[in-house]
């Protein structure tokens, strides 16, 4: 489990970290080109690294709630337990997100 919260927490900063070296030379001078390489960075590096934290991040976080999993899991101390606190807002976001999408995705597909 602390494997899981762990690596999941470093792929999310990673990801974010991957994402912002590669938009941040992105501005209205840039060539079409190169807007477009960073697009499918974005797709094919930044997505899966969030994906795979995510799909580590929130089951995990999830259980961990119960005290007799964290007592099992060894999950005790500051560092583990303010790891899962970032951890549980970083997949509150994930969960928040992927309900918006669903939203977005729900109400254009009704026509309105």
């Amino acid at each position: 489990m602390r494997t899981l919260q762990l690596f999941g927490f470093m792929l999310t900063v990673a990801g974010i970290i991957l994402a912002i070296v590669m938009f941040a030379p992105v501005d209205s001078e840039i060539s079409e080109a190169s807007a477009g390489a960073s697009g499918l960075g974005f797709l094919f590096m930044v997505l899966p690294m969030l994906g795979c934290s995510a799909l580590m991040l929130v089951p995990s976080s999830t259980v961990l709630f119960f005290h007799d999993v964290r007592r099992r899991t060894y999950f005790t101390g500051h560092f583990w337990l303010n790891l899962w606190r970032v951890n549980l807002m970083i997949s509150l976001g994930y969960i928040a997100l992927v309900l918006y999408l669903a939203f977005v995705w729900l109400k254009a597909s009704s026509g309105h």
